[in-house]
């Protein structure tokens, strides 16, 4: 009888720092901390910084290398004269950071910032001569999503 509790107690103390462990695993970083590299673009870097942005369909707005593209909800439209669509990422970032870097780092493109709507819903909204580019943060439970979407001002059609 005292070997089956002895039994229980250490399968409890496992049980304790396995989860524990799952817990503290599952915690949400923030771009600057993170350190993996994307898979299918090629990241433009300079020598002396690490890369923190990777460039898809839109050659001029750059994505945190810790968001993921979402293929299966993400569509391009692309003519010989404009690239326009909605790419869809999802990754393990903190949602404040993210909406941080887009507003630091669309600006080195050439892109204004205009407005953004902070609710459980961020909207950031950019312009560049006659193109508009719109990104929605959504946070969820153990992840953020983010959609760009890059349109055509009617004015230049």
């Amino acid at each position: 009888m005292r070997d089956i509790r002895w039994l229980r107690a250490r399968m409890a103390q496992f049980l304790t720092v396995l989860i524990s462990t799952a817990i503290t695993s599952c915690a949400t970083s923030t771009i600057s901390e993170q350190t993996t590299t994307a898979d299918e673009p090629q990241p433009i870097q300079e020598a002396s910084r690490p890369v923190t942005a990777v460039y898809y369909d839109f050659e001029d707005v750059p994505i945190p290398r810790e968001m993921e593209i979402r293929r299966d909800k993400s569509f391009v439209f692309q003519t010989t004269e404009f690239t326009a669509g909605l790419l869809t990422f999802s990754g393990r970032v903190d949602p404040e950071s993210l909406m941080n870097f887009f507003t630091a780092k669309l600006p080195e493109d050439g892109w204004h910032f205009l407005s953004s709507i902070k609710s459980p819903k961020t909207i950031l909204f950019f312009q560049k001569e006659s193109r508009f580019c719109i990104i929605t943060i959504i946070s969820k439970a153990l992840t953020t999503h983010a959609e760009i979407l890059v349109a055509q001002g009617l004015q230049s059609l």
